[in-house]
């Protein structure tokens, strides 16, 4: 912080002790301090399509004391490392094992695949909405696991008993990931046409917009009506029914929920995030009346609804309250997504969003679990060779580890383990169609910086840290269990720390008195105020300018709010996208 910032900051003192945290929203306005970009948190959302110099640094993270909600396994704290893969339903077995064989050696416990394929009919009287010209309509490689019964005019499920293009694909998989000693999230439909989705619901039913697959009567039955098949199901390969299969991590409502998915259903004016919210506590419910053993997350991306806020990600425009989610009784844990690329955000937003997503969950005690993340890459497609992106991507993905390992989360999931494919000539490998996959090969550089995080994660994760050092404890029972309960407060600074763990290129700085990010038992008294606050200058400085755009939506509570000091706290006490976490280590 600049000498004129500090000067300005004590001459301003006294104001301090009449309106507590308003005069350093007022500052911002007036001075425009920088923000130190190597603060000990994470960086504010950036203007989309905005990199900014932080986006090529490394952050130094320092460890939380506030607990987070954890999952148990066999009553022990359980944080992970995993992935995603969407092919393992309908390839060749030899693509199917492989992958299991790499999230192994690779260290990752969770898994994350599509338990869903839907198809129109069998004859072509109700069209498939998934169409590709290299395979049957509406199916992945000839299989799929819903269609339309013209003659009952009911949706109808393929057990594959004869073909091997139905549901026991899906009952290997499960039985390939027990041996393996991996965990699955089975995903129950998808936002997007891929795979069928909510699109085909609306074309089996005649429905003309993207919402009333949330709100129609025929679609929500049906949609309860697969999940309950499942639920009943008994593995042909393994004789486990899925209700009672520890394999299963959790079951997820949906890929990505919103009120639109950017095709000709949708219909912003009619959805909004009480109709998605609605649905979500309905389906969740019902599924958990059916399942009480497994755990049911959304399967969202995070995007929170809160009013004024920067971007699709925070102003709920498309109808996802993830803060709502949360709070649900029958929604066991929390889950976000980060794409920066697709989302036009920058690398150095995802580093806040990470912060926001840890916040949102300890406020109801509850894990969250990065589920899908990603950063593209170029590759060469006939060696299968990185051509360029590759330390974008490292630096982001050291970062949002970083920040998961030591601030609270419980878990990250890369998008997309992928491992051999004998139909691929050039290389062997599946395909980098997307620019995202990751091999677990000697050289593949993103393959080694997440296998150290792989690592890191079941003893080193702070969120199990500290639960591990609170004594907590889960049921002794084979399915993994989520903690539930009011946010618990910060561990106190007497009680012994663990060696924070360390990161590839990012070492941890000095654990402070009190970690950023973890909120006090209470504002400061009007006595002492003046001492705390000199105290605190150099952490007011970098946070003055972020403080801006939120003083301005907080300067009409504030008019109507009676004055003193515990009204400071209760109004001025700062929330939200616009605040920035050296901020939140000043005010609590």
């Amino acid at each position: 912080m600049g000498p004129h910032c500090k000067r300005a900051l004590l001459r301003m003192n006294l104001r301090m002790l009449r309106a507590g945290a308003m005069l350093l929203g007022a500052l911002a306005l007036q001075l425009g301090c920088l923000r130190n970009p190597q603060s000990t948190g994470a960086q504010s959302p950036a203007t989309p399509g905005a990199e900014g110099s932080a986006a090529a640094e490394l952050l130094t993270v320092t460890p939380t004391d506030t607990p987070s909600g954890v999952f148990f396994e066999q009553g022990a704290p359980f944080c992970f490392s995993g992935s995603n893969n969407y092919y393992l339903t309908y390839q060749d077995k030899v693509m199917v094992d492989d992958v299991f064989a790499q999230a192994k050696a690779m260290g990752l416990k969770v898994l994350r695949t599509w338990a869903f394929i839907d198809r129109g009919s069998l004859d072509g009287s109700m069209p498939s909405t998934d169409v590709n010209d290299w395979e049957p309509h509406g199916t992945k490689k000839g299989v799929y696991f819903q269609y339309w019964d013209p003659i009952a005019k009911a949706v109808a499920y393929n057990e594959g008993a004869e073909k091997d293009d139905g549901l026991r694909r899906l009952d290997y998989v499960l039985a390939k990931a027990a041996e393996h000693g991996i965990k699955l999230i089975l995903v129950l439909t998808n936002n997007w046409k891929e795979f069928g989705g909510m699109n085909q619901y609306l074309q089996w039913f005649g429905l003309d917009y993207h919402h009333q697959f949330y709100t129609d009567e025929r679609a929500r039955a049906a949609y309860k009506s697969y999940a309950e098949h499942l639920i009943q199901r008994v593995n042909t390969v393994n004789k486990v029914a899925y209700k009672e299969d520890p394999t299963i991590f959790a079951w997820e409502l949906a890929n990505e929920p919103r009120c639109r998915n950017y095709g000709k259903f949708d219909r912003l004016q009619d959805c909004t995030a009480e109709t998605l919210t609605g649905w979500v506590k309905e389906m969740s419910e019902h599924i958990k009346s059916l399942d009480p053993n497994h755990m049911v997350a959304v399967g969202d991306e995070g995007f929170f609804n809160r009013p004024g806020g920067n971007g699709e990600q925070y102003n709920g425009r498309d109808g996802v309250d993830h803060e709502a989610f949360l709070a649900l009784p029958s929604v066991d844990f929390g889950t976000f997504h980060l794409y920066p690329d697709a989302w036009r955000t920058g690398l150095a937003w995802g580093n806040q969003w990470i912060t926001d997503h840890i916040e949102a969950a300890q406020r109801v005690g509850k894990p969250t679990v990065l589920e899908e993340y990603g950063v593209t890459v170029e590759r060469d497609d006939e060696t299968g060779k990185v051509l360029s992106g590759l330390e974008r991507r490292r630096i982001a993905y050291t970062n949002w580890n970083n920040l998961l390992l030591k601030r609270g989360g419980a878990g990250s999931m890369f998008w997309i383990l992928v491992g051999v494919d004998p139909g691929n000539q050039a290389t062997g490998y599946y395909q980098d169609y997307d620019h995202y996959s990751v091999y677990n090969l000697p050289d593949d550089e993103s393959a080694k910086l997440i296998r150290s995080y792989a690592g890191q994660y079941p003893e080193q994760a702070r969120a199990c840290e500290l639960a591990v050092r609170a004594g907590l404890k889960g049921p002794s029972t084979p399915f993994v269990v989520a903690s539930r309960g009011a946010p618990a407060k910060p561990v106190p600074s007497s009680a012994p720390d663990a060696p924070p763990s360390s990161a590839p290129d990012a070492p941890p700085s000095p654990a402070p008195s009190s970690a950023p990010g973890a909120p006090s038992s209470s504002a400061p008294s009007a006595a002492p105020l003046a001492a705390w606050f000199h105290s605190n200058i150099n952490s007011a400085g970098s946070c003055c300018a972020s403080v801006s755009t939120w003083v301005a939506r907080r300067w009409k509570l504030w008019r109507s709010t009676p004055r003193g000091v515990s009204s400071v706290a209760n109004v001025w006490r700062p929330r939200g996208a616009a605040t920035t976490r050296s901020c939140r280590r000043w005010w609590p």
